[in-house]
């Protein structure tokens, strides 16, 4: 029976191992082993370990070789460590991945925690680090448990000693935050990140919540985190790094010129007040070389094994020089002093591998790799010839064995699936799902995992200095919020700047009528003058616009609704047998977006529907899907690409996709003989084609359909207008389905709901890293680091140079730095053929870097590149540069970009914005919220004509939206009420929120907005528990306005007619229709009971409730209103 993987080698195979005389020679630190292949190696120390537990450290050459062995160690042991750095400083200086560093502190925090034998594998350079002093690192591995004594301050300065950045909220391991009574910090110790909430000093509460929507998951006792950093630094250490910095620059700068000395010295004086204030940034490690520091050995003591001994030497050598040369040049740039020593010294090993066999006594294991399959399953278990098999597998991929398993030669028993890859050893051999499929059957797509890049939803976020629209004063800049004293009462302002420095003080009770100017970027911003009437002419002139345009999608949504098109029946049988047979779990959106599309295309109407989703989300899947549905009714299918060799890379993928359905798939392009292409036209006629793929030359009037029923368009928005006219023609009864990885804003898809049909997939793909990016100014070897670690881990690269006339130049330079590899180059004035030919030929992995310009085509998708470098990025836009970074980092390994600028550059103040809004692109996700802004515009463009942008722009494209979806209500006679505004009680009473409790002004504004939504007592108290979760405890301040607006919203039940305060009375008044039917017996008793102080009287038909305005007359109006709103008995017909 097959169980999931245990925390040791399985028995069966561990028995036959542990007497192998490589084994036995781990254990007796003999050196008589070489030429160990991966999953060798792994056996062996697996089989050592568990014979004799004791800690080994295996050193391996460089990261790669570590991730190899680790990867097939992993599932055989659970007492496996993995630590691993960056191999060049410069990269690690100007690259580090947070990712890796995080995994490698985690690692030295195991060692501190649990002592307990284990495997550390590890890189060479990871083995001489210089680390920080092991007392110092302990000291900052933290346990916490609910009621100890805690200082909240003092936690927060530890935290930042320990590495962690403080963030608005936490939404990546490494980071932390603080609000009002809570402490929130994400460890990479734990799944989810922590939330400690204090009462005074005392730590109250400590739970887990869901770093996406920042809820509590559950609550514990207690938890365990070790630091976010290795730069480490002990107040001692700090004393003696600037004593002897100081000494050594006052040597170094005698024997400069002014200018030279000015910039080492602010240089150093930066990276001194950087240790002193704990930054932890990956610069500083350099200046561990000042003082005595920890090395691995010191974390973790146990046999230390190199793994081959000659390779782990020229490791080490290598690691020395090429840190050396960095070392030079930034020596000479005047960024650091003269220091080279950076690694501690190799020492002797106490076993050793080698690279090949001792010749004299060769000692082999006898274990030996099997093929990755490359037959069917039928073929490979006939060839096998040993005596017993062991099948490795899932428990739901036995059952695909067993048909196979009937008249074999061999005796065979499944067990469990923990093996990386299978393996023969003497009489037998074990198989995993490696050797037996050639593809893996089932992948989770989009499971948790904490680098998921997150899509960002809140592209309105309002930050300092953007620009806003007020409904009725128009455009200006929104400089923040400010507290105000009215009538010796605090409240909380928008403070907006108009023209000639007018400013307009919005109540945020009143924000409402602001909200954020979104056009697109480079259009200058004209702010409003308040007091003049030019914004209202603004409006008028825009909304006539968008009158034409309402009528334009009217009436081009009611004739093809006049048309009749073809009902496509339910799912049947075998459209789930084809849905099933998908690699991938589907995600949420593409589920929903599947079930919308199928019940438009089973409507009698012509279906016209957008999907929208980011590129590698899954488009084509949920189109494939509905495609089958097309063909499975008897009906043809037409799939239209922009490129020839986007036309390919989906016919790849369908075709493979249908294989097992007998369909009959074409691809027309210019790839295609003309011979080829008279034939698929014949058979096209008369339906021996269910589905053809192609270029803008499937639009020729020669492709004529037997009965074609639905046409697929790929990036619609790139094909010209006479093919986009062609398009309409062909689909006035069929059923469309454009693709579009421009994203659409929501308010946009609630416009045009009723004029076109819209999906959009948001979820992305399981394993999907954000793209590390890095801004890095263009010097010494740095692009040749870059480009050789892409190289390394097997990967392409892009080098974007964006100067045609000196491109060749750039990489005949790349060609000559890398004379091992073939070197490409592609841009706008070759012929479009010589272009997709070379993409390509990129594509199948004939070259491994692609010099071009901005030519990379949007759709690509090649996996393998996941590195690109962009020349002068400070001269490239937003949106493109977010197009141009989503060329890499499309699959499970991270994508870097690296925008390069010339050193010393003086940027233009434009530039220099560009590049201040590229640095916050770089934070995990935020790309995508800057970018959206271009993308918005874009789509909307897209979708309306480019022609509207202008008038946008004119009024920032929320307004416009808003306008234009009342413009298409009108056009088809729904009547678009004017918004009423809400009643607001005549009170003074207002809250408003201290400093204290929260410094942000995003979270001062979400605040605001999300009271102002809500609309009853049930939904106030559930959000009041949500911010006590996110905050602590609520202070009575902003307690005040969930009490303002508990008074609003009883002051528009239709009964009331006003809430009044004076400075005498407080009054409630009825209506006429209330006060008659009223029980005026049960509402005096139910006063009474309240207090005393109630007056009741009825005056010109309504009843009145008044007090006298004194201390305490708030708390009694709560007390009325709940009674109010509870007590059924005051509110009865006689």
């Amino acid at each position: 029976m097959n169980t999931t993987a245990g925390d040791t080698l399985n028995p069966v195979i561990y028995e036959s191992l542990k007497d192998n005389e490589a084994v036995c020679e781990i254990e007796t630190q003999g050196s008589r082993l070489g030429n160990l292949y991966p999953m060798e190696e792994a056996l062996l120390l697996a089989a050592a370990f568990q014979d004799h537990p004791q800690t080994y450290i295996v050193v391996k050459k460089n990261r790669y070789e570590a991730q190899q062995l680790f990867q097939r160690l992993e599932p055989l042991t659970e007492d496996v460590l993995l630590f691993v750095v960056e191999e060049s400083l410069r990269v690690q200086s100007i690259a580090a991945s947070p990712e890796d560093r995080i995994a490698a502190v985690d690692a030295l925090s195991q060692c501190i925690r649990d002592p307990r034998p284990r495997i550390l594998i590890c890189n060479t350079a990871a083995f001489v680090r210089f680390l920080p002093d092991r007392d110092l690192f302990a000291s900052l591995c933290f346990d916490f448990h609910v009621d100890m004594d805690c200082d909240m301050e003092q936690l927060k300065m530890q935290l930042n000693q320990a590495g962690y950045v403080r963030i608005n909220y936490v939404d990546r391991p490494g980071t932390f935050a603080a609000r009002g009574g809570i402490v929130d910090i994400y460890a990479a110790d734990y799944e989810h990140p922590i939330r400690i909430e204090f009462f005074d000093t005392v730590i109250e509460s400590i739970r887990f919540f869901d770093e996406n929507t920042q809820r509590t998951i559950k609550e514990t006792e207690n938890v365990q985190i070790g630091p976010a950093g290795d730069i480490l630094f002990t107040a001692e250490q700090k004393k003696i790094i600037k004593e002897k910095v100081h000494e050594r620059l006052q040597k170094e700068i005698v024997n400069m010129d002014q200018w030279d000395a000015d910039v080492l010295s602010d240089h150093v004086e930066a990276d001194l007040y950087d240790i002193e204030n704990d930054a932890g940034d990956p610069r500083l490690y350099v200046y561990y070389s000042y003082v005595t520091t920890a090395q691995l050995t010191d974390y973790i003591h146990g046999t230390v094994i190199y793994s081959s001994e000659e390779s782990v030497q020229n490791a080490y050598k290598h690691v020395n020089e090429e840190n050396v040369t960095f070392l030079q040049e930034s020596v000479q740039d005047h960024v650091l002093l003269p220091k080279y020593t950076m690694f501690h010294s190799l020492p002797a090993a106490d076993l050793n591998f080698h690279e090949f066999l001792d010749y004299e006594h060769p000692l082999l294991s006898d274990i030996y790799p099997i093929e990755k399959a490359n037959q069917s399953m039928e073929q490979i278990l006939e060839q096998e010839t040993s005596e017993q098999v062991y099948f490795a597998v899932e428990t739901e991929n036995q059952k695909k064995i067993e048909p196979y398993l009937n008249e074999v030669p061999f005796v065979y028993r499944f067990i469990d699936a923990q093996f990386y890859e299978g393996f023969r050893y003497r009489n037998y051999a074990v198989y995993t799902e490696k050797e037996l499929w050639t593809r893996k059957t089932t992948f989770k797509r989009y499971k948790k995992s904490f680098r998921e890049g997150k899509m960002l939803e809140a592209v309105t976020d309002l930050q300092k200095g953007d620009y806003v629209v007020h409904e009725q004063y128009g455009i200006g800049q929104y400089l923040g919020i400010v507290t105000r004293r009215i009538n010796n009462q605090p409240i909380d302002y928008l403070h907006i700047l108009y023209r000639n420095g007018d400013d307009l003080y919005v109540p945020l009770s009143q924000f409402q009528l602001v909200r954020k100017y979104i056009s697109k970027e480079g259009t200058g911003v004209h702010l409003s003058k308040l007091g003049s009437d030019q914004w209202k002419k603004s409006k008028e002139k825009v909304n006539q616009k968008v009158e034409e345009i309402a009528a334009r999608l009217v009436d081009l949504y009611a004739l093809r609704s006049e048309n009749i098109g073809y009902a496509y029946g339910p799912d049947d049988a075998l459209q789930k047998e084809f849905e099933d047979a998908f690699e991938y779990e589907l995600t949420p959106d593409q589920e929903q977006a599947t079930a919308e599309i199928k019940a438009e295309m089973e409507k009698p109407k012509p279906m016209d529907h957008l999907l929208c989703g980011d590129v590698g989300f899954g488009k084509t899947e949920v189109a494939m899907r509905c495609a089958f549905k097309v063909i499975e009714n008897g009906k043809q299918v037409a799939f239209l690409c922009p490129t020839t060799i986007l036309s390919m890379q989906h016919y790849q993928t369908v075709s493979e996709r249908f294989k097992e359905t007998g369909c009959n798939i074409a691809l027309v392009n210019r790839f295609v003989k003309p011979a080829e292409v008279k034939q698929i036209q014949k058979d096209l006629k008369e339906g021996k084609i269910d589905m053809i793929i192609g270029t803008h030359k499937l639009l020729n009037k020669d492709f004529q359909y037997k009965d074609l029923g639905f046409l697929i368009v790929d990036e619609e928005q790139r094909f010209g207008v006479e093919h986009k006219e062609r398009i309409k023609e062909l689909n006035q009864s069929i059923d469309v389905l454009s693709l579009s990885a421009t994203p659409i804003p929501r308010t946009l898809q609630m416009s045009l709901i009723g004029v076109r049909t819209i999906s959009q997939l948001n979820t992305p793909p399981a394993q999907r890293h954000p793209i590390q990016t890095y801004i890095i100014e263009k010097r010494g070897n740095v692009i040749r680091d870059i480009i050789e670690r892409e190289l390394a881990r097997g990967g392409q690269v892009f080098y974007l140079y964006n100067h045609i006339s000196n491109i060749h130049a750039v990489a005949k330079n790349l060609q000559e730095a890398f004379p091992d590899v073939k070197v490409a180059v592609a841009h706008g004035q070759m012929e479009r053929d010589d272009i997709e030919q070379t993409m390509l030929e990129f594509q199948e992995q004939k070259y491994q870097i692609l010099v071009c310009t901005t030519i990379i085509e949007t759709g690509l998708d090649m996996a393998n590149a996941n590195t690109i470098i962009i020349e002068d990025a400070d001269r490239f836009g937003l949106s493109q540069l977010y197009q141009i970074r989503g060329r890499v980092g499309r699959r499970e390994r991270i994508g870097y970009c690296y925008l390069m600028i010339q050193p010393h550059k003086e940027l233009t103040e434009q530039a220099n914005k560009r590049i201040k809004s590229i640095k916050e692109f770089t934070q995990l996700g935020s790309g995508y919220k800057i970018a959206m802004r271009d993308l918005t515009i874009r789509g909307a463009g897209d979708l309306l004509g480019p022609q509207q942008a202008g008038f946008i722009d004119q009024v920032g494209l929320d307004l416009y939206l808003e306008m234009l979806g009342n413009a298409i209500a009108r056009r088809r006679g729904e009547t678009v009420e004017e918004k009423k505004p809400e009643k607001t009680a005549q009170v003074t009473m207002n809250g408003y929120i201290p400093k204290t409790f929260t410094d942000s002004d995003g979270d001062k504004l979400t605040l605001y907005q999300d009271i102002r939504k809500l609309e009853d007592e049930k939904q106030l108290q559930q959000y009041e528990k949500r911010i006590n979760d996110l905050y602590g405890r609520i202070p009575p301040q902003v307690q005040k306005l969930f009490e303002r607006r508990r008074i609003d919203l009883f002051a528009n039940r239709p009964d009331i007619e006003a809430v009044k305060e004076t400075n005498h009375t407080i009054t409630i008044i009825m209506d006429p229709v209330w006060s008659a039917k009223c029980n005026g017996v049960a509402l005096f008793e139910a006063m009474n009971k309240i207090s005393r102080k109630i007056q009741l009287t009825l005056k010109d038909g309504r009843i009145r409730l008044y007090w006298t305005n004194q201390k305490g007359s708030y708390d009694l109006l709560m007390k009325v209103i709940q009674e109010m709103n509870t007590n059924k008995e005051i509110y009865e017909t006689r």
